[in-house]
């Protein structure tokens, strides 16, 4: 497991052999996005995942995704699967940062969630992301 400087840790769980998205470049992922509530010592809790999507689709470095997402993203190959560990401050901080699920009954999820770490003061979002493709934006 590697970890950065800003608290995010991954892990390649396959290496890919593209190349690594450049800031301006659209990038194409799928993912699993799942969250970890905070427990207590006695009690262990198991990631519970909120939001699948096998094409999403953004601008690497426009500030529209969670911090810890652009982060973990910035490394990748195409190719490559890798599992994201962003801690709260890397998160959902901020409104309006994606991926937002679709579906209300998704978004609903993801607040619950989101209020469970704040209650608990603690917990972790984490990302099952496959980086598909980048190219550069005319």
């Amino acid at each position: 497991m590697f970890a950065t400087k800003s608290g995010l840790k991954y892990i390649d769980l396959k290496e890919g052999d593209g190349p690594s998205p450049r800031y301006g470049q659209l990038c194409t992922f799928s993912y699993k996005g799942y969250i970890k509530v905070a427990g207590n010592s006695k009690e262990k809790t198991k990631p519970e995942m909120f939001e699948k999507d096998s094409g999403y689709l953004t601008k690497h470095g426009n500030g529209r995704l969670i911090p810890g997402l652009d982060e973990g993203l910035h490394s990748m190959k195409v190719g490559g699967i890798r599992r994201i560990i962003i801690p709260p401050k890397l998160g959902y901080v901020t409104s309006g940062l994606g991926p937002i699920p679709e579906g209300f009954i998704a978004r609903y999820k993801l607040n619950k969630l989101l209020r469970d770490m704040v209650e608990k003061k603690g917990g972790q979002v984490i990302f099952e992301v496959e980086l598909l493709g980048v190219i550069d934006e005319e």
